[in-house]
């Protein structure tokens, strides 16, 4: 990821930038002495400036602007050195009291007023937004939620500092009476709200990477809403009728057309034209008592500000949720894309049903099957008829009938007479209706031609061969069996012959897991309805093999499958037969079985508490005659019983897996099978 730099100098050493990129937020280190220079400075300066818009009989200012700078100069300090701040700030206050002629005792409780202030507002907002500058985050007053929050932080500190300046200016005999407290207030929260925000937003402005408006004004409009408002202002405060809310619409104006800190500048200068006109005595809010008119205009001030704000977080609320919903219909159109491209290029064809069963999607692959099933017809025809075959097929062309075919094989007959088989899986798609319903499904369509074509001599012969043996090898059981019984028992024949008979044993089981696994691989297969827990049901019969101190655990609604009940049996005798034989030395064994539906499956697992599979061996078991060679040392096996299992599994549309426990946690066998209707 890119680092996104800011676009000017920053006022102190910052973080790292954060996870989304934006530039540092609080600083850690102490600000530079030329940025502290440059704060004492300007507060000085516009505390000059208050004090000079004090009128005779009065003892508080009309105006204190230097209340904003003071906040500014405070957040943009580490949170463990605020004293390199607070100090100079009661310094500078002080100082400049004294200079203008305060009383002495003004001037201590006076810059203890705004160090309280000031530390009380900062700690506020750290505290209740940490997502600004200064507080930890990289964002100014971008949004409802922070515009708000950091308001009512100014008010609650500008309350605080106006309690503490009243009792400083009745402690030095200075002129108090009901409107001080309100006066005192109202002076500083506009200046921190007005200094102290559009402040805050000159430095995100010149920090962090803004994003435009999403509907933006340009140039000219801009300068043509400057021309007009200035001139409005002008025209509205140089005469007494009461039409100062008139410049509120240009604080919505440039706040919706133009990002919040041009808005906020805008908001500003036009407030202060108001604020200014009215202290020379112009305009609706001139009053004979100069206090009076300054307290009215400073509330129009904080209003044509706070609502140019206001709207410009909504905006920014707005352009941020936009951008996400580009974003997010870019991604998704990119997305689309992709499974487009990666659907096309599958060899496997797929055909998207909608809820009445016509033909919503499909891919190259499946198009290239339609058009061999109906050559020369269009898209959508050919495919109607594909979907029509694999639906609804001869039952003489299906599994059942033929036994080389798995569940879910499809023959069909091409236009030349060749043959086609489909191996077809149909999977139900949720949310595919119009109400929502799971009405929509998917057809995945694999050819299996060839590969079904060589099962049927394979299957044969396998089972031919494992036939014709059976014989020959009851014979030589049986002479074995009685050589042993006419031999001495000391005879040295006798170990011979029993070895033998031990092999011969051996090689009976290994026919009969041939037989077994020729069975499994070609022989017919008619799917029906089975269910696996209950009384009747496979697994009560597989309860069978287990041995008198061994248990299996069978929950009583396991969903039911469809399919063939012989291969199934033969399935879960396999897997249940595994667990009894390898449980561990001295110890019985214990069988969990377990099964939820998943679409048109049924995902079943089954654990034991034996000795387990070896992380490496847990691909290589399914192989056809594979032992370990820890299970060859310690266990009699042909290594044919999860082959027969991966065998039933895979002619039923499902897959077999051996899933990972840690040692000693016995295994746990992972299958799906069709799902019963």
């Amino acid at each position: 990821m890119t680092a996104l730099h800011p676009r000017g100098p920053s006022l102190g050493v910052h973080d790292p930038s954060g996870p989304d990129g934006a530039a540092p937020a609080t600083p850690r280190t102490t600000l530079p002495l030329l940025a502290v220079a440059s704060f004492a400075v300007a507060y000085g300066v516009l505390t000059v400036v208050g004090r000079m818009t004090i009128v005779h009989g009065q003892s508080v200012s009309l105006v204190w602007p230097a209340a904003g700078v003071a906040t500014m100069w405070l957040l943009t300090e580490s949170p463990r050195h605020q004293w390199r701040v607070l100090a100079p700030l009661a310094l500078v206050h002080a100082l400049i009291l004294g200079l203008t002629n305060a009383a002495p005792l003004l001037m201590v409780l006076g810059a203890l007023s705004i160090v309280v202030q000031t530390w009380v507002i900062v700690l506020l907002v750290r505290t209740w937004c940490p997502e600004m500058l200064g507080a930890g985050g990289s964002r100014s007053l971008r949004s409802p939620r922070t515009l708000a929050v950091a308001t009512g932080a100014v008010v609650v500190g500008c309350v605080v500092g106006a309690g503490i300046g009243t009792v400083a200016l009745w402690s030095s005999d200075a002129s108090v009476d009901a409107w001080t407290f309100v006066a005192w207030f109202a002076r500083h929260v506009t200046g921190v709200l007005a200094v102290g925000g559009v402040g805050h937003l000159a430095w995100e402005w010149l920090t962090q990477p803004i994003p435009q408006r999403a509907q933006g004004g340009h140039r000219r409009e801009l300068a043509a809403l400057w021309l007009v408002s200035v001139v409005v202002t002008f025209v509205i405060f140089l005469q007494s009728l009461p039409l100062a809310y008139l410049v509120v619409t240009f604080s919505v104006w440039s706040a919706a057309r133009f990002r919040t800190f041009p808005a906020a500048v805008h908001c500003l200068v036009l407030g202060s034209i108001g604020l200014w006109l009215t202290l020379m005595g112009f305009g609706p809010f001139a009053r004979a008592e100069p206090l009076e008119a300054a307290l009215v205009s400073q509330v129009f001030v904080v209003v044509v500000l706070l609502t140019g704000l206001a709207v410009g977080a909504l905006g920014d609320r707005i352009d941020a949720l936009y951008l996400s919903a580009t974003r997010s219909q870019e991604a998704s159109s990119q997305q689309a894309h992709l499974l487009a491209e990666m659907t096309e290029s599958m060899n496997e064809g797929l055909v998207v049903l909608a809820g009445d069963g016509s033909v919503d999607r499909s891919n190259g692959a499946s198009r290239m099957l339609a058009h061999r099933v109906l050559p020369g017809a269009p898209d959508v025809v050919a495919l109607a008829e594909l979907v029509e075959l694999v639906l609804r097929p001869d039952p003489a062309n299906t599994g059942a009938a033929r036994p080389e075919l798995g569940v879910g094989d499809v023959v069909l007959i091409l236009p030349r007479g060749e043959e086609m088989v489909l191996a077809v899986t149909r999977t139900p798609l949720a949310g595919g209706g119009d109400d929502g319903a799971s009405s929509a499904a998917l057809l995945v369509l694999r050819e299996v031609t060839d590969h079904r074509s060589g099962l049927r001599p394979l299957a044969t012969f396998a089972s031919t061969a494992a036939h014709d043996l059976r014989g020959p090898l009851s014979a030589t059981v049986s002479w074995l069996d009685m050589a042993i019984a006419d031999t001495h028992p000391g005879a040295e024949a006798l170990d011979a012959l029993t070895r033998a008979s031990r092999s011969a044993e051996q090689m009976g089981d290994l026919i009969d897991d041939l037989l077994a696994h020729a069975q499994a691989e070609s022989g017919e297969l008619a799917a029906e309805d089975v269910p696996l827990s209950g009384d009747d049901g496979l697994l009560a019969q597989a309860a069978t093999l287990l041995g008198p101190d061994d248990s299996i655990e069978v929950p009583d609604d396991l969903p039911a499958v469809h399919a063939d009940p012989v291969a199934v049996r033969q399935l879960f005798a396999n897997l249940v037969g595994n667990a009894v034989k390898y449980a561990k030395p001295g110890a019985p064994a214990r069988v969990a079985v377990t099964a939820h539906r998943h679409g048109a499956r049924v995902v079943v697992e089954i654990s034991d508490d034996g000795v387990g599979v070896e992380d490496e061996e847990r691909a290589l078991i399914f192989q056809r005659f594979h032992r370990s060679n820890s299970v060859r040392a310690h266990f009699r096996g042909t290594g044919m019983g999860l082959s027969i299992c991966q065998t039933i599994v895979t002619r039923h549309g499902g897959t077999i897996e051996c899933l990972a426990t840690p040692p000693g946690g016995g295994s746990v066998f992972r299958f799906d099978l069709p799902a019963a209707d």
